[in-house]
């Protein structure tokens, strides 16, 4: 298959049209015509990540974080950015990034780690912002959950002043760094949640949502976003047998 075939079966699920505009999303390294030889998926661009794809001889690379993001005058190899870049093209790699629009996308990593939690139904939380549901147990039967699911050990969680044992409450999940975290109190009010899962909370805001009787918890950014490398692993599996899942925060 070219680059360009793999980049439309992720864009079927995940269109760039559903990215924010200030996101950068798509093939940002390399050419669309390509044969690809093999697929390495990753959270980020990393010179490791870059090293299991030449390792496995393969030469796309997708990963949700954009490896371009902000502008970049030049390139070269004191930048760190500027050295991955060239180093892929070095090597004949290309880079593709499917970001918001993977995270507004109904088959995406909210929805995902949602449907693995148990929470249900799945609802945008606001315009593509996150997710809601019903869930049935109580904080600790879900802290085992996303330990099991994000492989974290100890989650931060925040009870509300009068949080109790219940066990049925009504989650927000909001995967990264919880984009328009404003919006998410005031659809915390508005839909009577009672549990947000997020990874970046600003202390201010997250005495706020406290005080309003929400619970927190509180997990790493990387935890909250991994089930990406799964979501797109098992959408190209069937493509080719050279393809990698790489998990590791380096």
């Amino acid at each position: 298959m070219r680059v360009c075939e793999i980049a439309e079966i992720i864009e079927k699920i995940a269109p760039v049209t559903l990215a924010e505009e200030w996101d950068n999303v798509g093939l940002l390294v390399g050419d669309y015509s390509m044969q690809v030889s093999g697929i390495v998926i990753a959270l980020d661009l990393t010179d490791s990540v870059i090293n299991e794809c030449i390792a496995k001889k393969c030469n796309l690379i997708i990963t949700h974080h954009p490896a371009i993001f902000d502008k970049l005058d030049s390139l070269v190899t004191t930048d760190y950015t500027s050295n991955l870049i060239i180093k892929c093209i070095q090597n004949n790699i290309n880079v593709y990034s499917a970001h918001t629009n993977m995270d507004m996308s109904d088959k995406g990593i909210n929805f995902e780690m949602a449907k693995l939690l148990g929470v249900k139904p799945n609802t945008f939380l606001s315009d593509g912002l996150g997710i809601y549901g019903e869930y049935d147990g109580n904080l600790a039967k879900l802290l085992l959950k996303i330990q099991k699911i994000t492989k974290e050990n100890e989650p931060k969680i925040y009870k509300s002043l009068s949080s109790k044992d219940a066990e049925k409450h009504k989650i927000a999940y909001v995967g990264g760094s919880g984009g328009r975290i404003e919006e998410i109190v005031s659809k915390a009010k508005e839909l009577e949640i009672t549990t947000i899962i997020s990874s970046e909370f600003k202390h201010n805001i997250l005495l706020e949502l406290v005080a309003q009787n929400v619970n927190i918890i509180q997990i790493g950014h990387f935890e909250s976003e991994i089930i990406f490398v799964d979501i797109i692993y098992n959408l190209l599996k069937s493509k080719t047998d050279n393809i990698y899942k790489y998990v590791d925060f380096k």
